[in-house]
């Protein structure tokens, strides 16, 4: 019996790329990079509450374990470093959003 299934890896390597691709859209690597930084904070805010809410409906939707959740912020750091997205903005944003996935309960099935 496999502890993470090739099957589900590849669902959540697939899901992982498209956050990353997703936040790029909303909030472009451009934008960190900038000198001085054109950081926005409430572009970065929806950005990242969107973000968050795809990634917590994944979440809800196929059960993550530890090894799923781990995957996914960890091929989502790399997409994001691919993208060109600075060393401390991939790190807080990878770290953000693991610890808020890891938090949250699973969606009750009655409501």
């Amino acid at each position: 019996m496999a502890i993470f299934d090739f099957n589900k890896r590849a669902l959540v390597d697939e899901f992982a790329l498209k956050l990353a691709a997703e936040l790029a859209q909303r909030y472009p690597p451009e934008l960190e990079n900038a000198k001085p930084k054109k950081r926005n904070p409430q572009r970065l805010a929806k950005a990242f509450d969107a973000t968050f809410n795809n990634a917590i409906a994944f979440q809800n939707e196929n059960k993550l374990g530890i090894y799923g959740k781990a995957r996914l912020g960890n091929t989502f750091k790399w997409e994001l470093k691919r993208l060109g997205y600075p060393d401390d903005f991939v790190d807080l944003t990878t770290r953000s959003l693991v610890n808020f996935v890891a938090s949250q309960r699973p969606a009750d099935p009655g409501s």
